[in-house]
């Protein structure tokens, strides 16, 4: 399965440059590219059982949780991103002339995307084969590695921005929860939370994105969204605990 949606993904990426040019559709207002991932997920849809056991669903409250979590990580990114390059995010940001609203919608759906195709198919397969940090790490830095507009920058530039979609990577699928869908929530927040801040602060033609004040905002994120996670993990386990004997004794008498 993941070797079909990695070949389907290349011919599509090639393919999609094209029609972006044909189109005419600004690289600024959506890279058509971002769609090549969920195009290539069809796979999934001619043969269902290549995929393995469906994650189970969560509660709402879960998700929500998972979702709060996954706006204060982007909070942290950008908070620190902002203190290291001492610069002041520019809003609102070059819409490439379409109006405010289209522009955000197009962006989310271009991240929501990119996610289905790597924090879904990717990180639910992978998982048959390794421990899910594991497959999240590759496959974060895999996806920063193949972007191909920055390979003009250099190597440390191009391994600066992997490193930190891996962290990004890292955060996503520490945070999140649930079923398929539910696990796209904290997904596309982060990813689109991170694409519209280093927009914001990419002045002058300066790429944020591949600097190491972007690696260090995106370590601090995934701290974050790590101690999020643990004491989530903290209060399931109490709340599922047995109660001790002085505990059952003080619920016996009310």
């Amino acid at each position: 399965m993941l070797g079909i949606w990695a070949i389907t993904l290349v011919l599509l990426a090639g393919i999609v440059p094209l029609a972006q040019s044909t189109l005419r559709v600004p690289f600024e207002l959506l890279s058509l590219v971002m769609l090549a991932s969920a195009l290539a997920c069809a796979v999934v849809l001619i043969r269902p059982a290549w995929m393995p056991t469906p994650w189970p669903r969560s509660a709402a409250s879960s998700v929500l949780i998972a979702a709060v979590a996954a706006v204060a990580a982007v909070g942290v990114f950008l908070l620190v991103l902002v203190w290291i390059t001492g610069e002041r995010p520019i809003w609102p940001v070059d819409t490439a002339g379409a109006p405010l609203l289209v522009f955000l919608l197009l962006q989310a759906a271009g991240a929501l995307s990119e996610e289905l195709g790597w924090r879904g198919v990717v990180q639910r397969c992978g998982e048959s084969f390794a421990r899910p940090v594991v497959v999240s790490a590759i496959a974060g830095f895999v996806f920063g590695a193949t972007h191909l507009g920055y390979w003009g920058l250099g190597v440390i530039p191009v391994l600066t921005f992997a490193l930190t979609a891996m962290l990004m990577s890292l955060t996503i699928t520490t945070i999140f929860i649930g079923s398929f869908w539910q696990r796209m929530i904290p997904a596309v927040i982060v990813h689109f939370g991170l694409n519209l801040s280093i927009t914001s602060l990419s002045q002058d033609g300066q790429p944020v994105g591949t600097s190491l004040g972007a690696l260090a905002a995106a370590s601090a994120m995934l701290l974050l969204a790590i101690g999020a996670r643990s004491r989530a993990v903290r209060r399931s386990r109490r709340a599922t605990a047995p109660l001790t004997r002085q505990e059952y004794a003080a619920s016996s008498k009310v």
